[in-house]
């Protein structure tokens, strides 16, 4: 099913920076097979292509961007379980979210904005709505050296600070190019998928 998945796709990290790798698509589709019944929240559409695998493994899917996302939902087309939600969530509109968004979360991906306040924004608006005792916290571009002062040390200071620990490394592993000017390498793996520590 995953193949036939990313064969729609078609479009890996090395082809466009700014969307998942297939390796990190793989991890996500092998570790979340058993959440069916729960709910996961995407902070950062873009072209919809991570979301089209959460909607697979999810129960409901919602996932959030700054624009309309119609090229997500032209690809999604046949995905009744996503919601999309337009909002820019580095605005006061972010305090909407825990109307917008009622039930318990068992998942969030945060790949939108990846500057270091905007990740911390993220995780704090995550914990503003109805958290699952046992919840994911799923990040990408962990690894890339381009934003290891940005997306890396805001993702290891709520490690650090017991919020979330780290359950599984994702991706690619350090070392490997995803090509372009500058080198986007990975000094540490792609991915991590942490969990909620202490609340």
């Amino acid at each position: 099913m995953i193949e036939k998945l990313l064969a729609e796709i078609g479009e890996d990290k090395v082809d466009n920076i700014c969307t998942t790798s297939f390796e990190y698509k793989k991890d996500i589709w092998d570790f979340f097979q058993d959440f069916s019944d729960k709910v996961a929240v995407e902070f950062g559409t873009h072209k919809g292509q991570t979301t089209r695998i959460l909607s697979h493994l999810f129960k409901k899917v919602y996932t959030i961007n700054l624009n309309d996302s119609k090229t997500a939902k032209k690809l999604n087309k046949d995905r009744t379980n996503i919601e999309y939600i337009c909002m820019d969530v580095y605005s006061a509109s972010k305090e909407k979210l825990p109307e917008i968004i009622p039930e318990t979360v068992d998942m969030f991906l945060i790949d939108a904005g990846h500057q270091y306040h905007q990740v911390i924004s993220d995780i704090t608006s995550a914990f503003t709505l109805n958290v699952s005792p046992n919840c994911y916290f799923v990040f990408d571009d962990y690894g890339l050296e381009h934003y290891s002062w940005e997306v890396r040390r805001a993702v290891d200071e709520v490690i650090q600070a017991d919020y979330l620990e780290v359950v599984k490394n994702i991706g690619h592993k350090p070392g490997f190019n995803f090509g372009g000017y500058p080198p986007r390498i990975l000094t540490k793996d792609e991915g991590l998928i942490t969990k909620i520590k202490n609340r």
